[in-house]
């Protein structure tokens, strides 16, 4: 799934509680142009663990409606970040990272 994703889409599709990957307590880790939002806090430091950073990353949880605002999205966007994975895996096979993309629209 990918698709254009506007901040009340977004905040439909979260669950209450999001988590994201960090090394220093608040900034997002990514790969841009990609994000990273996971279910739970032990969904986010496995990814961490199979994606083999080098860094050490560590799970924040907030609620979704406090993480999601549209300062933080300009702030993504602004960042170069324009994709969001929900719960992304990683094939053991080729290492590709795979899941729910949501494409962040560009603002009008």
């Amino acid at each position: 799934m990918s698709e254009d994703v506007t901040l009340e889409k977004l905040v439909q599709i979260l669950p209450p509680r999001i988590w994201y990957l960090t090394s220093n307590g608040q900034d997002m880790w990514c790969r841009r142009p990609y994000g990273f939002l996971f279910s739970t806090g032990q969904g986010a430091e496995s990814f961490a663990k199979t994606m083999g950073t080098g860094e050490e990353l560590f799970a924040v949880g907030l609620d979704a409606g406090a993480l999601i605002s549209d300062e933080m999205l300009d702030g993504l966007r602004n960042s170069a970040v324009t994709r969001l994975f929900l719960d992304p895996q990683v094939d053991p096979a080729s290492g590709d990272v795979f899941g729910t993309i949501l494409r962040l629209a560009p603002l009008t």
